[in-house]
C-alpha cells in the first residue's frame, strides 16, 4: 500500500485535532460538573435524565401544594381552636347562670360577658388569611360571610326561627391537588361549621351556633323572664356545638396527619430522583481529571511526533 506524504500529514493533523477536542470536552465537563453536555454524548442517559427531571418537577409541585395546604389547615385549626375555647367558656357561664341562687343582676353580668364572647365568635367566623381571603366563606372567599342582625325585640320563645346572624358564603370547600390522584379540602365553609350545628348523633339541631348563644343571652340579660327550661335547652345546644366543633377539628387534624405522610413520602421520592439524576448527570471528577491528563499526554505526544515527521525532507519539498 502506498502511503503518501499528504496522508501522513492529514493523519497527524486529524489526530491532534481529535485530542484537542477531547481536551475541550473534558474541560467543559470539569467546569460544569456534568458528564452529559449534549444528548449525543449518551442518548439513553440523556433521555432518562429528561424524564427523571420532569418527574422531579411534578413531585416538587405537589410538595409545594402540600406545604400550602398544611399552612392553610394549620391556620384553620388554630381558628377553630379559638372557637372551641370560646364555647368551653360559654358552657361554664351557662352553668353558672343556671344557679337558682343568682339574682337578675348577677345573670345580667354573665350575659354581658356572653355578649363579649358573641362578638369574638363573630370575628373568628369572619377570619381572613394572610391574603385577605375569608377562610369560612367557601368559594366566595372575597365576601365577608357573617353579618349580625340587630334584634329590636327579642323573640318571646326559644324557637328554630331565631336567626341572629346571616351567612353570605356558600357550601363549597376549596381544594388543592396534593398528589396526582388526590385533591384535599384546605378549608371549611361557615355553613357547615357555624350554621348547621350537629348533635352527638350527627343530626342538625336546626339552630346555628350564634342562635344558641343569643338565646342564652336573652334568657339571662333581663329582657325576658328567666326560664330554667330554656336555660337547660340552651346548655344542651351549647354542648352540641362543642361536640360539633370538635368533630370539625378532628376532620382538619386527620387531613393534617395525611399531609404529613404524603410530604414524607414525597420527600423520599424527591431524594430518589435527585440520586438518579446525580448518577446520570454528575461528573466523576477523579475519572475526568485522569482522562484530561491522558488526553494531554496523547496530544503532546502527537504534536511531538508530527513535528519530528514534518522535519523530514519530503515535507520540506511540499
Amino acid at each position: 500500500m502506498r502511503v503518501s506524504t499528504s496522508m501522513i500529514f492529514n493523519t497527524g493533523t486529524t489526530g491532534m485535532q481529535n485530542r484537542q477536542y477531547d481536551l475541550y470536552k473534558v474541560q467543559n465537563q470539569l467546569s460544569t460538573g456534568r458528564k452529559i453536555l449534549s444528548p449525543e454524548d449518551d442518548p439513553i442517559a440523556a433521555s432518562e435524565a429528561l424524564e427523571v427531571g420532569q418527574s422531579k418537577g411534578v413531585n416538587k409541585q405537589f410538595l409545594d401544594n402540600q406545604a400550602n395546604a398544611q399552612s392553610q389547615l394549620t391556620y384553620l385549626e388554630s381558628t377553630l381552636g379559638s372557637v372551641s375555647d370560646a364555647l368551653l367558656r360559654i358552657t361554664e357561664l351557662a352553668k353558672q347562670g343556671d344557679s337558682p341562687s343568682l339574682s337578675s343582676a348577677q345573670r345580667g353580668m354573665i350575659a354581658a360577658e356572653l355578649k363579649g364572647i358573641q362578638s369574638n365568635l363573630l370575628g373568628l367566623a369572619n377570619t381572613q388569611d394572610g391574603t385577605g381571603q375569608y377562610i369560612f366563606a367557601g368559594y366566595k372567599s372575597s365576601t365577608k360571610p357573617f353579618t349580625q342582625i340587630t334584634q329590636t325585640t327579642p323573640p318571646p320563645i326559644y324557637s328554630l326561627g331565631n336567626t341572629f346572624v346571616t351567612y353570605s358564603g356558600d357550601a363549597g370547600k376549596p381544594t388543592l391537588s396534593v398528589t396526582s390522584s388526590k385533591d384535599m379540602a384546605i378549608s371549611e365553609n361557615g355553613l357547615d361549621v357555624f350554621m348547621q350545628v350537629k348533635d352527638a348523633s350527627g343530626n342538625v339541631t336546626g339552630r346555628s351556633l350564634f342562635d344558641n348563644l343569643q338565646n342564652l343571652i336573652n334568657n339571662m340579660d333581663g329582657s325576658l323572664t328567666y326560664s330554667s327550661a330554656v336555660q337547660t335547652q340552651a346548655m344542651a345546644d351549647v354542648s352540641s356545638a362543642v361536640t360539633h366543633i370538635s368533630t370539625v377539628r378532628a376532620s382538619v387534624g386527620a387531613r393534617q396527619n395525611s399531609l404529613d405522610g404524603l410530604t414524607a413520602a414525597g420527600e423520599d421520592v424527591g431524594f430518589l430522583y435527585d440520586s438518579r439524576l446525580s448518577e446520570l448527570q454528575d461528573l466523576d471528577y477523579t475519572e475526568a481529571v485522569s482522562r484530561f491528563s491522558n488526553y494531554k499526554v496523547q496530544l503532546e505526544a502527537a504534536q511531538l511526533n508530527f513535528r519530528q515527521i514534518s522535519q523530514l525532507s519530503l515535507f520540506n519539498i511540499l
